[in-house]
């Protein structure tokens, strides 16, 4: 569409009869968002195109926003929406972004307020491994960004083993913004305690104890109920035999597929017994049966498998575009020096996802 009859349609909105008004106002909708795919595509080669659709965009929110016509509930749902949307484009969490496309995260929207500083947990969402959730920071100036902060967590109030991934609580240059961050929660698939097979509950209550740098003294505390989302996950385990490959072994533990990420958890023996030696370490290519691909990038955590010389280590990758039918494991081993990437069919594995 021309941006000048775009413009000049938008002017006429002030005089046009009310009656009138929700029809123009969906059709400028339907035109605008039809266009944002092609913005994704297109911000860096066509950053012209970009910003002209951005430009249209917030320009129609203006405009809806400022009628007689949009409820509160809207206009706020219109004023949250690309915070949200920002946030994990931002932080690079596109499977939350996915996620909440999808209208699969839950609106906690609890809070707690401590000498003028609120925290806020607002969007959730239970995988059945790990939960991931949108922790903002909010005062009357706004006057804050990149604040540290500690988190510790307990299920229905135990003390049970938890890996927790977040960055600082950043404002990311939005005026009058919250600052916020995503945190992730996730589980060991052995416990330390008694080396047993672990898994969080189907549902639960998630205490959260929460510590602002330069707040020692004030901790926000939160109860925050949980429950899988049963739709968001599907898991494949094994029982095959392990791989063998010169000194190592390795078999699959599980791979949970969902819309915010690909967790892959496998047994691991790289045949070394001297802790002076250093044996090599495993990287995961996974492809699914239409040659869509995702790769460790060294991220992971592990822990020993009880009575066994094998760890059990876990990482999470970035989504499939869907959950697949099968999918194929292909071992490697990562050069840090050159970045080169030697695969090892031996211990090639594939697997139906049912």
């Amino acid at each position: 569409m021309n941006p000048n009859d775009f413009e000049t349609e938008l002017k006429q909105i002030a005089w046009i009869p009310s009656d009138e008004l929700p029809e123009i106002v969906e059709r400028k909708m339907n035109e605008a968002f039809k266009e944002l795919p092609s913005m994704r595509v297109k911000r860096r080669s066509g950053l012209k195109y970009a910003w002209g659709t951005a430009a249209a965009v917030f320009i129609l929110c203006l405009v809806l926003l400022a009628s007689a016509f949009v409820s509160p509930t809207m206009a706020k749902s219109l004023k949250e929406l690309p915070f949200i949307h920002d946030l994990f484009k931002l932080t690079q969490h596109i499977g939350l972004q996915t996620a909440e496309e999808k209208g699969m995260l839950e609106d906690i929207n609890q809070s707690v307020t401590k000498n003028g500083v609120t925290i806020r947990i607002t969007k959730l969402i239970y995988t059945g491994s790990s939960i991931y959730f949108v922790l903002e920071e909010d005062t009357a100036d706004h006057k804050f960004n990149n604040r540290d902060f500690s988190i510790s967590g307990k299920v229905n109030g135990e003390t049970v083993d938890m890996t927790m991934s977040r960055g600082p609580l950043k404002n990311y240059g939005r005026a009058n913004a919250p600052s916020a961050t995503v945190v992730t929660i996730s589980h060991a698939e052995y416990s330390s305690k008694d080396g047993k097979k672990y898994n969080f509950p189907d549902q639960f209550t998630l205490n959260l104890k929460i510590g602002l740098v330069d707040m020692s003294k004030e901790m926000f505390l939160f109860d925050i109920p949980v429950k899988k989302n049963e739709t968001a996950s599907r898991v494949v385990t094994s029982n095959d035999p392990a791989k063998e490959w010169k000194k190592c072994k390795i078999a699959l533990g599980s791979i949970e597929f969902t819309p915010v990420m690909t967790r892959l958890t496998m047994h691991e023996d790289n045949g070394v017994r001297d802790f002076s030696e250093r044996g090599p370490h495993f990287g995961y290519l996974l492809m699914d049966q239409d040659g869509n691909q995702v790769v460790t990038t060294g991220s992971s955590f592990g822990t020993g498998i009880k009575g066994t010389d094998f760890m059990a280590v876990t990482t999470d990758l970035d989504p499939l575009p869907k959950i697949p039918s099968s999918i194929t494991i292909k071992p490697f081993i990562d050069n840090y020096q050159t970045g080169e990437k030697t695969f090892i069919p031996e211990l090639e594995m594939s697997f139906p996802v049912k």
